[in-house]
């Protein structure tokens, strides 16, 4: 009789792609990644549900229920009596919003204990014998449950770069001659200081005006080679003193605010351009996490101390997008999040008591959005270095993977999933251009800024400005077009009884939908509210139609079919099970295995 896992250990990796960690694998790479493949059943051909982003997928995994059920029908909720337009929209990450049951819930009421490390949409709790933390955002510090567009707040601050360049947001200054510092051995001729007034980006709650200071420093040969970050003049009291390239080590220290608490928070920093002459400069202040506040039971948190793990925003995602930061930089502020999460799986696993343990990791979905379109550029250098960085970032994982392996033990079912794939950059679709010359939508343009572009290069929303009275059809969110019903819906013109004629109208005007500039129709599906529940959508959140863009379109993910594959990517998502009782080396090769049947079936073994 086969061996029967004692415990559950399920490992959540964004956007995993199960092809491209067979190359790396095949290269010689990975073999944390190759151990699990080699020892248990690997589906390489997994159907994630739609749309393929974040919150729906993740909640659909950890409930077993299709996106209709637990009502996270997409990345973004409207908000229930505004306009349908896309400004009463807000992010779907919060728990409270989850109509089914997710199973770590399940299994605390029949008295299992749980851990939940990092999970989307997983705060605030409901256990009360198991361990939550983290739940409001992609990783841990960041909230986004109930915040409009991509906006995030961060425990005390995002990363901060001060520069003597011009780079957006950032902390921009100048050197002067330094005065008044004490306690510095070797300042030698020419020391040079900069005033650096924090920004306190993204600041839940924003901190009293601090200022700090960088001293930068000659070597004997009268070239500046080192910056000195401290929170005075005094020399004792800084917090680092780098070279160009060296992270700091973990930086712990008290920020001040209005209600005059002082806040203990972590950070780390980087020095990561100094010219000779200290003309260029480029200083990361890495995000300001406070040490507590994000677990349940709240004194969790204490447990949970890492000396090399930290946290930045997007794992450095936007700023790399905006060309403040390099692709080395990048996978090692990542490196810093997987690190923090084996840290503290570990710590959690090895002191307490668990039957499931449950956790997310986003740093794969983040890197895809900002290289998957230069894996393929023609332009070869440009191609290599993403290549380099896309193998990088999945050795990241894989050193985070082998830790997460040893604390869970032999006796533990090892579940790896991820919860949609991605695939190269199209051009963007926005569903008025069909509409408006159908005569459904009427808009107003407006500009565009680049903050708006970057958004719509991570989610494809429709920036254009609706008339409502005179719309017939309203786009909303990603995938779904409302028709803007009188009685339903605020500001509602189209009658009750042309209800489902309106609904054949939008259908009718996506697919005859040609792009003036590719030549080709964007639309890969469109059907009826009452259709779509064969895509497991259905319900009070979802539209009345529901569309879905040729994986040609869009940007990597959400519009796009869990089906679909094009250039180097596939939305297809990853699936391994390995531990006790389960097949070796056994590749499952079935046409599609849904992503969250094992979480019915762990349920319905549970409940039993």
């Amino acid at each position: 009789m086969a061996k029967k896992p004692k415990k559950v250990a399920v490992i959540g990796l964004d956007c995993a792609l199960p092809h491209m960690i067979e190359k790396h694998i095949e290269e010689g790479y990975l073999p944390t990644f190759k151990k699990l493949r080699d020892k248990g059943v690997w589906a390489d051909n997994c159907l994630v549900p739609f749309p393929t982003v974040t919150p729906p997928n993740w909640a659909a995994i950890a409930t077993g229920a299709f996106s209709g059920t637990t009502g996270i029908t997409d990345f973004h909720y409207h908000s229930e009596g505004e306009e349908l337009d896309n400004s009463h929209i807000r992010q779907n990450f919060s728990s409270e919003r989850c109509q089914a049951e997710y199973i770590w819930d399940a299994l605390d009421k029949e008295g299992k204990k749980c851990i939940v490390l990092n999970y989307p949409s997983s705060w605030p709790g409901k256990m009360e014998n198991g361990i939550l933390v983290g739940g409001t955002g992609m990783t841990i510090g960041e909230t986004r449950a109930n915040l409009p567009q991509l906006d995030m707040t961060f425990s005390v601050s995002a990363d901060q770069l001060v520069t003597t360049g011009f780079y957006p947001n950032a902390i921009r200054g100048e050197f002067q001659d330094a005065e008044d510092w004490e306690n510095v051995d070797e300042l030698r001729d020419d020391p040079l200081e900069m005033v650096v007034p924090l920004k306190f980006n993204e600041a839940e709650i924003q901190p009293v005006d601090t200022t700090w200071y960088l001293l930068a420093r000659e070597n004997e040969d009268g070239d500046y080679d080192r910056v000195t970050l401290s929170p005075g003049r005094d020399f004792n009291d800084a917090f680092c003193t780098l070279k160009v390239g060296e992270w700091s080590s973990k930086i712990v220290t008290n920020i001040k605010f209005p209600d005059g608490s002082d806040h203990e928070v972590f950070f780390r920093c980087k020095l990561i351009e100094l010219s000779d002459d200290a003309e260029d400069l480029r200083f990361l202040i890495g995000a300001m996490v406070e040490n507590d506040g994000w677990t349940s039971p709240a004194e969790i948190a204490k447990e949970l101390v890492s000396e090399e793990g930290c946290f930045h925003a997007a794992g450095g995602m936007v700023m790399t997008m905006l060309g403040l930061i390099d692709y080395d930089t990048y996978v090692e502020m990542n490196d810093h999040l997987s690190i923090w999460m084996a840290d503290a799986a570990t710590t959690l696993m090895q002191n307490h008591e668990w039957d499931l343990f449950f956790m997310h990791s986003h740093p794969i979905d983040w890197m895809y959005h900002v290289l998957i379109s230069q894996l393929e550029s023609p332009d070869e250098k440009v191609r290599a270095k993403a290549w380099e960085a896309h193998r990088k970032m999945y050795e990241v994982e894989d050193r985070m993977l082998a830790r997460l392996l040893e604390a869970a033990g032999k006796d533990t079912l090892i579940v790896l999933v991820s919860d949609h794939g991605a695939t190269p950059d199209g051009p963007t679709f926005d569903p008025y251009k069909a509409l408006v010359p159908a005569g459904l939508s009427a808009i107003v343009e407006k500009e565009k800024s680049d903050e708006l572009d970057l958004r719509e290069k991570i989610l494809s929303l429709s920036t254009s400005e609706v008339d409502i009275a005179q719309s017939k059809a309203i786009p909303q969110r990603e995938i779904y077009i409302y028709v803007n019903l009188k009685g339903r819906d605020k500001g509602g013109i189209v009658e009750p009884e042309d209800y489902e004629k309106v609904q054949q109208e939008i259908i009718d005007a996506l697919y005859g939908y040609v792009d003036p500039e590719t030549g080709k129709r964007p639309i890969a599906l469109a059907l009826t509210k009452q259709d779509a529940r064969l895509l497991g959508l259905h319900g009070d959140r979802v539209g009345d139609v529901v569309y879905a863009v040729q994986p040609w379109f869009g940007s990597q993910h959400g519009q796009i079919l869990p089906t679909a594959t094009q250039g180097v990517g596939s939305l297809k998502g990853l699936l391994c099970l390995t531990g006790p009782g389960v097949k070796k080396g056994f590749s499952l090769c079935r046409k599609m295995l849904r992503a969250l049947s094992f979480t019915r079936l762990l349920k319905t073994r549970t409940s039993r």
